[in-house]
């Protein structure tokens, strides 16, 4: 008697609210909308791998590389961001491939001043929190495409370790 007492107290106490271990989800995820151009429309991606990499090319600075291995091969394959500054958020490089990595469609925003072939224009944004940030982006390619995209993702491993 006493193990099944044991047995029904722990399974109430698994199913109070607030008690119940979460379960881990993708490492990184992007909500991504085009307007315009030969592919517009409504795209999701996710990534097991952490995402995020703070001071990637100086202090200050955020890096993203996302790539959906497991998504429809049409979809949204890949994203790369470089944020050179946080505080300056019209200078960025965004880029984005939907399909197959050599024969799909590559869209790109490049912003940042030492580039010595800007293209488009836009913002972005990134609210960092502990083990990762969200990364707000809104911009228009060089040929009118509007790209809205809202990026979750954590911390690589080792920005992991580090940060502790």
């Amino acid at each position: 008697m006493p193990n099944r007492r044991l047995l029904y107290g722990l399974l109430a106490l698994a199913l109070t609210p607030g008690c119940r271990t979460a379960v881990a989800g993708p490492a990184a995820a992007v909500r991504l909308e085009l307007a315009g151009g030969s592919n517009p429309g409504l795209y999701q991606a996710t990534a097991d791998q952490p995402a995020c990499t703070r001071d990637l090319v100086g202090a200050g600075s955020w890096g993203v590389q996302l790539t959906d291995w497991k998504g429809p091969k049409s979809g949204l394959r890949s994203l790369q961001l470089v944020v050179p500054s946080r505080a300056r958020q019209d200078q960025f490089y965004l880029g984005l491939v939907f399909g197959d990595f050599f024969t799909g469609i590559a869209r790109e925003i490049e912003t940042r001043p030492a580039s010595p072939r800007p293209k488009g224009h836009g913002r972005v944004s990134i609210e960092p929190y502990p083990g990762g940030a969200t990364v707000r982006v809104a911009g228009v390619t060089q040929d009118s495409v509007a790209i809205t995209a809202t990026i979750a993702c954590t911390l690589t491993q080792a920005e992991q370790r580090g940060s502790r």
